[in-house]
């Protein structure tokens, strides 16, 4: 039997030189630039649908929050989400606002489609309403009227404007001690007394309100301040340069109101409550006219490293394996499919499973503060697109463990035996690999450290596993 030549290298026509090995290196290093400029055209031209894609988290994730926050709104108002309103809340997605509106705006609106409204509704939105005074004090309002010794000189330019037997009126008014079952009729007929006194064209004109109606004036002590600002002063300048009576009636509305503010409620205007539902559909906002670009862009450069990364480790893996013996060459087989498989199961984890919970967890602290969020789509695109990408490197952690296993840096012994060392070590890691939340860095944590033990798994049973690397006996 011929014996081989135990000194013969069997693998001496695989072995490359330095240079061969450095010209190797520049081909790997320019094939993958090319990979990368490829795929990031390619993301550049799809980057519209790509933000539209990543874009779908957070709309859901706003939309929930909203639908949520109007069931709170609804419950707590009434103690319970009416039966009837859940189909718009759950299914249609329609969530209600509460709003105030003008009822004479509301009706002159409706008159121009419904002409016949007119004959049957007349509101007078420049005029006093009911609302406007108090039934137990309107006694007193008259007394002050009529009392000669007791009327500032405002009050009494009101008194003059009226018609005789508008004062024979209020004087009948004024001899009652208390409102008792007339007081909503005395209201009425007061109501209609100063709604007439408000036509007077010569009210606002009287010398008594001449210091309210004058505008302010600046000297050196107030010239450092903010202007002071008196709404009668402008009201009576905007009358001026425009003689609109609707605006005379209420200017002479406002300073009847504040003549007689010590038995009048507050001049406020008559305001109807009315709940409206809106759709609850949510778009990111964009801040500053650079946005739109720098996101097409960014979403691009990103979408096309996500693309181009399979190819990029498929050359640094031909660049090793052109350094490897023949019976070396086998284990890119083996890792280059897994490398990629475990970076796209990264990037998925993390758009399927992580985007929604990390969202409603961050939201949660809004509704908690009663703080509305509104999420600009700079920054919530800048966490969704790095967010993937973390994950999908932190994958790679089976492999890494793998290779140090392979050229004989750890043992299966030593993974075994610091794994708690390790699993600290994986969440600092995914501290760093993810935004400032605790929610998407336990998202990151929990599966690397199941990929630890597949390291382990992997170190054990793939090719080329030597049970005793240090010659230890």
């Amino acid at each position: 039997m011929k014996i081989a030549d135990s000194n013969k290298d069997l693998f001496e026509e695989s072995r490359m030189s330095f240079g061969e090995h450095l010209d190797e290196l520049r081909k790997a290093l320019f094939k993958s630039a090319v990979g990368v400029v490829i795929g990031c055209a390619i993301g550049l031209f799809f980057a519209p649908q790509v933000v539209q894609l990543l874009n779908r988290p957070l709309v859901k994730a706003m939309e929930d929050y909203k639908l949520a926050n109007a069931s709170k709104l609804l419950t707590e108002k009434t103690g319970y989400v009416p039966m009837e309103l859940v189909p718009w809340l759950e299914q249609e997605r329609f969530i209600p606002r509460e709003l105030r509106i003008d009822p004479a705006q509301l009706v002159d609106a409706l008159k121009t489609v419904v002409p016949d409204l007119g004959k049957t509704i007349e509101l007078d939105p420049y005029g006093f309403q009911k609302t406007h005074f108090d039934a137990d004090r309107i006694a007193k309002l008259c007394q002050q009227l009529t009392d000669a010794d007791q009327r500032s000189p405002q009050q009494t330019a009101i008194w003059q404007s009226l018609a005789p037997a508008q004062q024979q009126t209020l004087t009948e008014i004024a001899q009652k001690s208390n409102a008792g079952d007339d007081g909503a009729d005395d209201v009425g007929r007061v109501m209609e007394i100063f709604n007439s006194a408000t036509r007077d064209e010569k009210l606002s004109q009287h010398e008594a309100f001449a210091q309210l109606l004058a505008p302010a004036e600046k000297d050196w002590t107030t010239m450092f301040q903010p202007p002071e600002v008196k709404p009668l002063a402008q009201m009576n300048l905007a009358l001026a340069e425009s003689g609109d009576p609707n605006l005379r009636r209420r200017l002479n509305r406002a300073l009847i109101a504040d003549a007689l503010s010590n038995h009048m409620p507050p001049l406020r205007m008559n305001l109807i409550s009315m709940e409206v539902w809106e759709s609850d559909a949510f778009k990111p906002l964009s801040l500053k006219p650079t946005d739109g670009f720098f996101i097409w862009l960014k979403a691009g450069l990103v979408t096309g490293a996500c693309l181009s990364f399979p190819w990029v480790f498929y050359c640094i893996w031909a660049f090793v394996a052109e350094g490897l013996y023949p019976a070396e060459r086998k284990y890119v087989h083996y890792f280059l499919p897994i490398s990629i498989g475990l970076f796209v199961a990264g990037v998925l984890l993390a758009y399927l499973f992580v985007f929604e919970p990390v969202l409603n967890f961050l939201f949660s602290f809004n509704a908690q503060l009663g703080i509305a969020p509104e999420m600009r789509v700079n920054d919530w695109l800048s966490f969704v697109l790095m967010l993937p990408l973390g994950f999908g490197v932190a994958f790679q952690l089976p492999l890494v463990m793998l290779f140090l296993n392979r050229i004989n840096i750890f043992t299966i012994d030593a993974y075994l035996a610091k794994w708690r060392i390790a699993v600290m070590f994986i969440f600092v890691l995914s501290m760093f690999l993810t935004p400032a939340d605790p929610m998407s860095m336990v998202l990151l944590a929990v599966p690397l450290t199941m990929l630890y033990f597949l390291g382990v798994v992997m170190c054990r049973y793939m090719p080329g596993y030597n049970p005793n690397p240090f010659g230890e006996p």
